[in-house]
């Protein structure tokens, strides 16, 4: 009697199993579809070597409010 029922739970996975690849397969699609018009473009890698480390060398100051975190620009002053 357990043949009969070892049957059902077979068939039961195989529908889980079928179920669970059909969701998989509209999600990659939806995704892949996304991703086609999507009009912006990924950001560049980061580079594989790091920036050289060079003596006396700094970086001028930004002349852009907020460049300077050290100091604090009241907005509409």
């Amino acid at each position: 009697m357990a043949a009969p029922r070892r049957v059902y739970l077979v068939v039961l996975l195989l529908v889980a199993l079928a179920a669970a690849a059909g969701a998989y397969w509209r999600y990659q699609a939806a995704a892949k579809k996304a991703a086609a018009e999507c009009d912006t473009p990924a950001p560049p890698p980061k580079p594989a070597t790091p920036p050289p480390k060079l003596p006396d060398f700094t970086l001028e100051a930004g002349c852009a409010p907020g460049a300077d975190p050290g100091k604090s620009v009241a907005p509409g002053k």
